[in-house]
């Protein structure tokens, strides 16, 4: 029987998965080296080492090294897509390692075999706020006796804040009016942020891979949207975008990280393999289907020296 717990943020949900698994300070939790850096958070808050495995070009495990003998190993559901748990598995078992399965982007996915993506293992993380607009929101699945679960968090009831309203709003007029509002936004705030910091994009906290900001507890707002979500009008809205999406960028002569949609996939988005000089092509193609452009992932200090060149070229058509 699976059981949920929610949090207001993914790292949150990471921290309690793993204290549940037994990791403890000292212990190794193996992480693929193609991740967004502050998952590194929920890891060392708790002690814990990363050791870092790298992934190939489609991103799936290259060597999983058993004389590591970690406590834990994270797989990943990288944008929505469900990953191979076999030599995760094999791995477990040879080694004792829990296996997590980290799905922050892969909210309303399934695999191939109908399996619900974040609750194909004893303990695995969903990020929905990535997919949703809501202020915050991530749930924990965990496959064990309720009664060993920490209790459910009491929810926030504070207002959602400005730019959460706007954001809900600005998706509201976009669908509406069938015009790129939010890129529109998007463009005019990181052309006042460059013109205020030089940069433009947000400056990232210093201690983002040490320590997890605010509080665990999730909105009640969040949780009420996610909860009332018209889950399959959801689904084929972002089948749809990428079916659509997925032979234009063919066409502009950029690769796709995935060539198909596999039945049950919910797509975080379309993500490609992009040099920078196709980003304005790229932003032209967002605006058209009233998507957003980003980047993904900011990559761990440690492994950015030395990183593949492919976790350095990934662009990503959000459907949020």
């Amino acid at each position: 029987m699976t059981t949920l717990r929610h949090f207001s943020l993914g790292r949150h949900a990471m921290k309690v998965a793993l204290q549940l698994a037994e990791v403890k300070t000292g212990d190794a939790v193996m992480v693929p080296g193609f991740i967004c850096r502050d998952l590194l958070a929920a890891i060392r808050s708790l002690g814990a080492v990363p050791v870092f495995y790298e992934v190939d070009i489609n991103l799936q495990p290259k060597i999983l090294d058993q004389s590591v003998n970690p406590r834990a190993i994270i797989v990943v559901n990288y944008f929505g897509f469900a990953q191979d748990l076999e030599p995760f598995i094999a791995f477990g078992s040879a080694t004792g390692a829990i296996v997590i399965e980290d799905n922050a982007h892969g909210f309303l996915s399934r695999d191939s075999e109908n399996q619900i993506l974040g609750q194909r293992t004893t303990f695995g993380i969903t990020s929905f706020r990535k997919t949703l607009h809501v202020v915050d929101g991530a749930t924990l699945s965990a496959s064990i006796q309720e009664s060993k679960l920490p209790p459910q968090l009491e929810s926030i009831d504070t207002p959602n804040g400005l730019r959460m309203d706007a954001s809900r709003i600005l998706a509201r007029i976009q669908q509406v009016t069938k015009m790129p509002i939010i890129n529109f936004a998007q463009t005019a705030s990181r052309l006042i942020r460059y013109i205020r910091t030089g940069s433009k994009f947000p400056a990232t906290d210093a201690d983002v891979e040490t320590r997890i900001p605010g509080a665990a507890n999730p909105h009640t707002s969040s949780v009420k949207q996610m909860l009332e979500l018209d889950q399959a009008k959801e689904i084929s809205r972002r089948r749809s975008l990428f079916e659509k999406l997925l032979p234009e960028v063919i066409k502009l002569g950029i690769k796709p990280i995935f060539e198909s949609l596999p039945n049950g996939t919910c797509p975080y988005g379309l993500p490609v393999y992009a040099s920078p000089e196709f980003s304005r092509t790229l932003s032209k193609l967002a605006r058209r289907y009233r998507v957003t452009l980003m980047t993904w992932p900011e990559l761990p200090q440690d492994i950015l020296p030395t990183a593949p060149e492919h976790y350095r070229q990934v662009q990503l058509l959000n459907f949020r």
